[in-house]
């Protein structure tokens, strides 16, 4: 089956992404989104997610297909796909992740088109608030089935969202306390996954007043409970590269308010040392 799906693909993928006559946009798009969680990281990655983003920045879709889309993905089926009982080894994650890797392609063509209703917009980021507060497994890259990447995922997701105007304070307030759940975690992050979050976050802080980001960055710093478990070790290190990653960042864009930024980065990095053990 998934081989089958390859041979009719990747042509497409080949040709510039031109659709071959006779073959309906409508049954293709219904096939991809079926097997957009595939654990074959050339189906998934390379030509299913390639392939449905090319098709929305091409304007393939009208706006109702779009919707019908973005509704697709949202649902239980995909965003929430086993969210509460898969195991970390199986595979389900890849059609959870994938299925929010698809919202910034429609995000970004609703900013060009302005499609979707105040109230569409207002649902994506409820539903990827309630993903960030489940999701369970942040494996980045996986030997033989490739990047499973749910964070970086949501990140790009939420930088996406964030971005719209219909985004207000009170949604960034309520989803930042969610974000630092995600990170001060005793999992670690290996593959820049803080970068991406970071993107984020820098565009929800526009939405908030200065003292808000900062009293949200000092729930960044993690205080040991234990001086001999390596897991607080891992916890430590996600703030740590978290803050590093966003500091670095300000310094070279320069949002408002940087140098108040880069004075409390600075003494929240000086502080997470006191927790170190070496």
């Amino acid at each position: 089956m998934e081989a089958k799906l390859i041979d009719v693909l990747q042509p497409i993928k080949d040709n510039d992404y031109a659709l071959p006559q006779g073959l309906s946009l409508s049954e293709l798009t219904t096939i991809m989104l079926q097997r957009i969680g595939s654990p074959d990281p050339v189906l998934r990655d390379d030509l299913i997610h390639s392939l449905f983003t090319n098709f929305i920045k091409r304007d393939y879709y009208n706006n109702d297909q779009l919707k019908n889309v973005l509704n697709s993905i949202l649902n239980k089926n995909y965003l929430f796909h086993r969210i509460k009982t898969s195991k970390k080894e199986e595979n389900a994650v890849f059609k959870r992740s994938f299925s929010v890797l698809l919202i910034p392609a429609i995000m970004y063509k609703h900013q060009e088109k302005k499609f979707l209703e105040e109230r569409e917009i207002h649902r994506v980021w409820e539903n990827l608030k309630r993903y960030m507060e489940q999701e369970k497994d942040h494996r980045g890259y996986i030997e033989g089935k490739g990047w499973a990447h749910s964070m970086a995922h949501a990140a790009d997701a939420l930088h996406s969202v964030a971005s719209c105007e219909e985004i207000t304070r009170e949604e960034v307030k309520g989803m930042l306390p969610t974000i630092q759940e995600q990170f001060l975690i005793d999992q670690p992050y290996l593959f820049d996954e803080e970068e991406r979050m970071v993107t984020a976050v820098i565009t929800m802080f526009e939405k908030i007043e200065p003292q808000e980001r900062i009293d949200w960055l000092e729930t960044l710093i993690y205080e040991r409970k234990c001086w001999s478990d390596p897991k607080e070790e891992i916890i430590i290190n996600n703030s740590k590269h978290f803050l590093r990653a966003l500091y670095f960042r300000v310094i070279d864009e320069k949002p408002i308010d940087h140098e108040a930024y880069l004075e409390v980065l600075l003494r929240l990095l000086r502080e997470l040392r006191l927790q170190e053990t070496y």
